[in-house]
């Protein structure tokens, strides 16, 4: 066996009691690619009603956008990360207390991943749900409530450590790699797109539109596709096809990419040995189950490997 990863079990005091060194590491999945390709309809979108507002500026308009597009570049290195988490997130740095209460379980999070102390920054997000999540390459955060549970002793320490595994299960297959930058270049996008619903809703007397109006579009939308096509205006016809995805499949799509990695990174835990505290974490904490249903992720938690291979 080698030194990598390491099932930990964590004393009641939470300090360390023994690492047991795993060999078996799970395979690294391109989450982040598929995501990206998901959303990007969206991004297009983005990408088109930027291009549109700047139009009309002349080199300024061109320069601005060419900043906006770089900036989005900007939040795949590790400053631009750190920025980003901090205004889109709300991610914050831990207060000295919350760095001691941290520092057992981060620690015996990163030796069971085989990872390195540093590799990973570490931060707290405002809210009173119990849950963590993963942004970037390399960045984790915990909720208040997460960490209110664990001082309570609600969520044990080692129940902790498999849910911050389970969130650099997300960084070792890469979901959360360009989700900063897709975000920022879908800003212009879904700014119109939120603008085109309050202007819907306007028109509906104050109320959402339902499902006429929703038949309504889809008949109009439809219509101005087609007479796109008959007069040839091919790249109005591409991106108005495209804007409708964005619209209509994209969160499916990007839902079910979701899910997927939210499976792998399941089987990330349960590879390294923590899947059976993932799983009395998940049912112990009822934050955590906005991804899969829970009684399926423990199953699969629980279930040994070779029997989810199998499957």
């Amino acid at each position: 066996m080698t030194a990598g990863a390491a099932e930990v079990v964590l004393a009641p005091g939470r300090d360390v009691q023994t690492l047991v060194p795993r060999s078996r590491r799970p395979r690294r999945v391109g989450f982040g690619a598929l995501r990206a390709l998901a959303v990007l309809p969206a991004v297009c979108g983005g990408l088109l009603v930027a291009m549109t507002l700047t139009a009309g500026l002349g080199t300024a308009g061109g320069l601005l956008f060419l900043a906006w597009v770089g900036a989005g570049a900007l939040l795949c290195t590790v400053r631009g990360e750190r920025l980003a988490v901090r205004r889109m997130c709300r991610f914050r740095s831990p207060t000295q207390r919350e760095r001691q209460l941290l520092g057992p379980v981060v620690m015996v999070a990163l030796v069971t991943c085989g990872l390195r102390p540093g590799t990973v920054d570490w931060y707290v997000q405002p809210g009173r749900e119990a849950n963590a999540c993963a942004a970037g390459k390399r960045s984790v955060a915990v909720t208040e409530g997460a960490l209110e549970s664990f001082v309570s002793s609600r969520l044990p320490a080692d129940q902790l450590m498999a849910v911050l595994v389970h969130e650099l299960g997300h960084h070792d297959t890469g979901a959360a790699r360009y989700a900063l930058t897709t975000t920022w270049l879908a800003v212009p996008g879904r700014a119109a797109y939120r603008l085109l619903m309050r202007v819907s809703s306007a028109l509906c007397g104050g109320r959402r539109p339902g499902v006429l109006e929703a038949l309504l579009a889809v008949v109009a939308g439809s219509m101005a596709e087609v007479q796109l096509v008959q007069t040839g205006q091919w790249l109005a016809s591409v991106m108005a096809a495209g804007i409708a995805f964005s619209l209509l499949g994209t969160p499916l799509v990007d839902g079910l990419v979701s899910r997927a990695s939210e499976r792998a990174a399941d089987a990330y835990a349960r590879e390294v040995g923590v899947g059976r505290e993932l799983a009395r974490a998940l049912v112990t904490v009822q934050g955590l189950d906005r991804h899969p249903p829970v009684s399926c992720r423990v199953e699969r938690l629980v279930r040994p490997a070779a029997e989810v291979a199998v499957r």
